[in-house]
């Protein structure tokens, strides 16, 4: 659809990217109609800020879809389920996301990121290399400031920076980012997508618009990944450029060379125009984990994709503090260590954090329920874990595939325990947990049975550590 067909628009959702969206609509499309609707409880002040613009306004029940309507741009937290999406299905009315809307309006290079985990960390891991090297850059999209927002406020010459979810790529149609990656396909959001191929097949929609002077970047080391790439879902027009965190020189899947990687003495390079560039050694990473050496690939290739020097890219690979929540030193008490990795949502989240510890772990699982399996998860934690303390609605689900693996396993089996909530579980932990231990909030699951968001799971877990930090911690 083109924006010229467009005589009556309507945003559904009006939270963190359905009120930018529908200021936008009426902003850029002075002739059409925008009405935005939320079914739900939207903030208070959303409605008097999207009236005062010239947004009609329908909530609850009255958030009913204009029989006029041309278009339908959905907030990425709205379920296919709503009414008005059925409405639209039903009718034939076009279905956008945000992004899709945003992108319509930003004529600026853009780099979109995409996967299963490590997407905020590097994300921001890119911005940050931009910013170091002097260049403009803005960071959004799931993270950070909505894509909406950029328009008429982001400089042409910025490089947008978009960490993107597959609930924010489902309803694309143009959307084609100069750079796109994928970090890892692991299984997630299953209650969404209703199975892993609907979820795949979301996330493969960030490469389906590139051409052939775009970038398509992935991840030689994610199963995930190379499964689609034999299996032809990676069927893209742009320029593949792969990447790997394995030492040595691994080939990319079909022998492709590899435009990222970690050579035999264990430094980060980059491929630039054929020209094999050192970046830093492996200690000298800022942030730790195997996972994080990928993300610091993927975000050094492809920044330096779009101009940003090398130098600048090894500066803040060894300087970046990192991203709120996710494998963030709350605090010591008592000679233990607390960490929030409250973003951890999925299971290969949480697995992929236990690689930054070698023993000692009382690790809090547990959340609102996606679908995923855990007996894996149960099998991962054998060794750095000491004890799983399982909060929240999987709390039983879990129990179930901890016990399961005791069954199978005796003695091996991490020890675990219902708490019941996140306090319950911290209270615990430093009743039983010995000075050099590490208390792990790694949840492998969402926080919607018990809290608003990750964030707000997050924020409870440092103020729980806070707390204890006031009474002989450091």
């Amino acid at each position: 659809m083109d924006l010229d067909d467009i005589r009556c628009l309507a945003v559904l959702g009006l939270r963190r990217s359905g009120r930018p969206a529908a200021l936008l609509a009426r902003r850029r499309l002075p002739a059409a109609r925008v009405v935005a609707l939320d079914e739900g409880d939207p903030p208070e002040d959303a409605a008097a800020e999207l009236r005062a613009g010239g947004v009609e306004v329908l909530l609850g029940a009255s958030a009913i879809l204009p029989s006029a309507v041309d278009l339908l741009v959905k907030s990425p937290g709205v379920p296919n389920e709503s009414r008005a999406v059925q409405d639209a299905l039903r009718r034939g009315v076009p279905l956008w996301s945000e992004v899709e809307l945003a992108t319509r309006f930003l004529a600026n290079r853009v780099i979109g990121i995409t996967g299963t985990n490590g997407k905020t960390t590097s994300t921001e891991l890119t911005g940050a290399i931009f910013r170091t090297a002097g260049l403009p850059v803005a960071v959004g999209g799931n993270v950070g400031h909505a894509l909406a927002g950029m328009p008429d406020a982001v400089p042409a010459e910025a490089t947008v920076v978009a960490e993107l979810s597959s609930f924010q790529l489902e309803h694309i149609e143009r959307f084609r980012p100069d750079v796109a990656v994928l970090l890892n396909l692991t299984e997630d959001h299953l209650d969404r997508h209703g199975d892993y191929r609907g979820y795949v097949d979301a996330k493969l929609r960030i490469f389906e618009n590139q051409g052939t002077a775009d970038v398509a970047l992935l991840n030689a080391d994610d199963p995930g990944t190379r499964a689609e790439s034999a299996a032809g879902g990676l069927d893209v027009c742009a320029r593949r450029a792969w990447f790997s965190a394995t030492p040595g020189d691994p080939a990319g899947p079909g022998g492709a060379s590899l435009a990222a990687g970690v050579d035999a003495e264990l430094t980060l390079w980059l491929d630039l125009e054929g020209e094999r560039v050192s970046l830093c050694a492996v200690a000298d990473l800022a942030l730790k984990g195997d996972h994080n050496r990928q993300n610091s690939l993927a975000a050094a290739a492809a920044a330096c994709a779009l101009g940003a020097p090398a130098a600048a890219a090894a500066e803040t690979l060894r300087s970046f503090a990192g991203v709120p929540h996710r494998l963030q030193v709350a605090g010591v008490a008592g000679g233990v260590t607390y960490v929030n990795d409250s973003k951890a949502t999925n299971v290969d989240a949480t697995v992929k954090a236990l690689t930054a510890y070698s023993a000692g772990v009382h690790l809090i699982l547990g959340g609102y329920d996606k679908g995923a399996e855990y007996g894996a998860l149960a099998v991962a934690t054998e060794g750095p874990v000491k004890q799983a303390l399982l909060i929240g609605a999987t709390a039983p689900r879990l129990e179930a595939a901890f016990a399961a693996r005791s069954a199978a396993a005796g003695s091996r089996a991490t020890p675990h325990v219902v708490c019941g909530d996140l306090e319950a579980a911290v209270t615990r932990a430093v009743r039983e947990a010995a000075p050099g231990d590490v208390v792990l909030l790694s949840p492998a699951c969402a926080s919607w049975d018990q809290y608003a968001d990750y964030v707000a799971r997050g924020e409870h877990f440092l103020r729980l550590v806070r707390a204890l930090r006031g009474v002989g911690g450091s």
